[in-house]
């Protein structure tokens, strides 16, 4: 079982934008949440920058990887 590099880098590509879109929710929703109206305080709000916010964006990012590594992988063997 080989990947190809494309296979792998597109994985990669859509596992970085759904975590980004996952960022970008949390986000509005503490800028919502606090009533700031600024578009870039609500990333330098320290809820967004703890350290379980970061892992639980880790693990969005890892698990999405590999769901969308092995839908690649099937649609490539099949």
């Amino acid at each position: 079982m080989t990947m190809k590099l494309d296979t792998l880098i597109r994985s990669f590509l859509i596992a970085g934008l759904i975590s980004l879109i996952a960022l970008l929710l949390e986000s509005a929703y503490y800028g919502l949440q606090n009533e700031v109206y600024s578009i870039t305080t609500p990333f330098f709000s320290s809820v967004i920058n703890s350290p379980l916010n970061m892992a639980v964006l880790g693990i969005i990012f890892v698990s999405t990887f590999v769901i969308v590594l092995n839908s690649l992988g099937k649609k490539e063997r099949a």
